[in-house]
Order: structure tokens, then C-alpha cells, then sequence
């Protein structure tokens, strides 16, 4: 019998996002913070891109308060995957693959961050 886990608490103030590539292609798995509000300018540091290889890339978002994070991985000539961003206190896992029909993400596991009961 399978329990479920405790929800994260309400001030959590990270998530966890992770890409499985899939495929020949070379993948890059990037990300950014996108103003709320015009005018604001998100910090140094915040925006990111790394190329995906055969293992699990992972990177942990910080939540904030006047800006949303936009992810996506990309390829040379196909239309890039948009990512939804994780909800705070919980990692993310998708897969990326590339074939001939293009690139496809899907989210694979989703479960919260913290100590296991």
C-alpha cells in the first residue's frame, strides 16, 4: 500500500526542475525570469542555459514575488518545448525527445521537496 507524501508547506520557497534528453539531437534545456511588472529587471544570475546530455540535468528555481520563470528546451530547427513551471516546495521531472517528427516534452514525476515520512 502506497502513502501518500505530506504536501509541502506553504512557504516553500524553491522548486526543483529536471530534463531527461531522449534522441540523437543535441538538446539545451534554458530558463529565465519574466517580469510581472514593466520596469523590473530580475537580478544577475537568474537566467540559465545547459546543454542536455544522457543524465538527468537539474536545476532549482527560486520563487519570486514580481517575476514568473519561463523554461524551455530547444534544437536547431525545431519549434522549442515550453515548460511549465513547477509549483514551489515540489521537483519536477520531464523528458525532452527529439525525433523526426520534432521535439516533444512530457512531464514524467512529480513529488515534493523535503524529509520523506
Amino acid at each position: 500500500m502506497f502513502v501518500d507524501a505530506p504536501p509541502p508547506a506553504q512557504e516553500s520557497r524553491s522548486a526543483v526542475v529536471c530534463v531527461r534528453a531522449e534522441g540523437r539531437r543535441p538538446l539545451e534545456f534554458s530558463g529565465k525570469l519574466i517580469a510581472k511588472r514593466p520596469g523590473y529587471k530580475p537580478p544577475p544570475g537568474t537566467e540559465f542555459t545547459v546543454p542536455l546530455g544522457p543524465n538527468v540535468q537539474c536545476n532549482n528555481l527560486l520563487r519570486s514575488k514580481v517575476a514568473d520563470w519561463s523554461l524551455s528546451v530547444t534544437t536547431s530547427g525545431f519549434t522549442p518545448c515550453r515548460l511549465a513551471a513547477p509549483e514551489f516546495g515540489y521537483r519536477v521531472t520531464y523528458s525532452a525527445k527529439s525525433g523526426a517528427r520534432g521535439l516533444s516534452c512530457a512531464q514524467t514525476a512529480k513529488a515534493p521537496i523535503g524529509p520523506w515520512k
